[in-house]
């Protein structure tokens, strides 16, 4: 037993497996490892500020206006009606009472024109034809009384001397009346036959805009001839008077004692909301709508600009109040919704250098544009136009659209 076991020892080494010599590992510099650290934590802290301010840490946005006093240099505004464009004439359709084809037409719908300006013209040979045999036939009645008054004028000598017969002179007489009347129809006559003429050509008789044109050029015009809608017969075109441009809307009666004539007021379209127009009032309708509860009134636009105001144009109307004397106190008026009230105090939200503050304000009057302040604000505060909430005094906030607002 003994014999074997240096046999079986080396059978047993030869079975093992021999693995190569590791190399020992590198020791990590302790520097490296804290660098690692403080990238790590400062990417983490990047990102979560980043997040912060993107979320709960963002400065809220609030809309602002710069409030600026005034002496009464701007009326306030007393009330406010939708309307419509008119003229003082309303619209003024032209016409004819001569009747044949348009032969000239030189008009579109929009043109401007002035008085005696050519809307059309309709063929008239026929009608001068017609005048010159009416002229022809006045003067043939005018050489039948010359020669009939010569005849009476004998007629006065013999019937004294008794040449010639009472009733031969009254024959005389009356021959001579009657080339008088003869001469006063056919006068007549031709005065009729020019009158036609004349109507064949047909001239603005105001300056105003053309709105609607019933005839085209070729069109004939007879009385079972088809026309526009809106024309008669014998209808050419319809006019608008733009001397006197107007705007007429309807106020309620319980407001009628808050305007009279002269009112200041002013006209602003629908179309060009930026386009202000003054105007006053020149015309209170004598009766009252009752089943609206409104009376028509008309305003009188001092300046219209052709170009923008037309006819059946929608605007809105602003009645002013009278115009404030220039040594009254300043004031500043901020909007409706700017204004809050909180446990008997009333303040608004003020804003400078990117942190907003709460004010307390004494109100006063309140109009159609906005609220006056009395005490509380100055000149160029910064007010927020309609606070959220959730605003505190001391927080840093980012002004969105700023624009001027300047006190009535």
């Amino acid at each position: 037993m003994l014999a074997e076991s240096p046999a079986r020892t080396k059978s047993l080494e030869a079975l093992r497996i021999t693995r190569p010599k590791e190399k020992p590992r590198r020791r990590r510099a302790p520097g490296a490892l804290l660098a690692i650290i403080i990238l790590v934590t400062a990417l983490g802290v990047t990102t979560a500020y980043e997040v912060y301010t993107r979320t709960v840490g963002r400065p809220q946005t609030v809309q602002t206006i710069l409030v600026v006093s005034n002496r009464g240099g701007q009326p306030g505004v007393m009330l406010t009606g939708s309307g419509y464009v008119v003229t003082r004439h309303k619209y003024i359709t032209i016409g004819t009472k001569s009747l044949g084809q348009i032969v000239a037409e030189p008009i579109e719908e929009g043109q401007h024109v002035r008085v005696g300006d050519l809307l059309a013209q309709i063929d008239d040979r026929d009608y001068q034809a017609q005048l010159r045999q009416a002229a022809a036939a006045r003067d043939l009645s005018e050489a039948n009384l010359r020669l009939a008054l010569a005849r009476a004028e004998r007629a006065r000598q013999l019937i004294r001397t008794g040449v010639i017969s009472k009733d031969e002179y009254d024959t005389t007489i009356s021959a001579a009346q009657v080339a008088q009347a003869a001469l006063t129809r056919d006068t007549a006559a031709v005065e009729y036959a020019n009158f036609l003429v004349n109507q064949c050509r047909i001239t603005s008789p105001i300056a105003g805009i053309v709105l609607q044109k019933y005839r085209e050029l070729g069109d004939t015009i007879n009385f079972g001839g088809q026309i526009q809608a809106g024309g008669g017969a014998t209808d050419i075109a319809q006019l608008a008077d733009t001397d006197d441009m107007r705007a007429e809307v309807d106020i309620n009666e319980a407001d009628l004692a808050k305007v009279s004539l002269g009112s200041h007021a002013s006209v602003v379209p629908d179309a060009y909301a930026d386009r202000r127009f003054e105007a006053s009032l020149v015309k209170v309708y004598p009766k009252a709508d009752r089943q609206k509860g409104t009376v028509k009134v008309e305003v009188q636009l001092n300046q219209p600009d052709l170009q923008i105001i037309k006819p059946e144009m929608s605007v809105k109307v602003s009645f002013l109040e009278n115009q404030a004397p220039a040594t009254q106190e300043p004031r500043i008026t901020v909007p409706k919704g700017a204004v809050r009230s909180e446990e008997g105090e009333t303040y608004v939200w003020t804003v400078r250098e990117g942190i907003v503050q709460r004010v307390g304000i004494v109100r006063g009057q309140e109009t159609e544009t906005g609220i006056e302040i009395e005490q509380g604000l100055n000149d160029g505060d910064v007010v927020v136009v309609s606070p959220q909430a959730n605003l505190a005094s001391g927080r840093r906030v980012s002004v969105g659209t700023e624009s001027n607002g300047r006190g009535k």
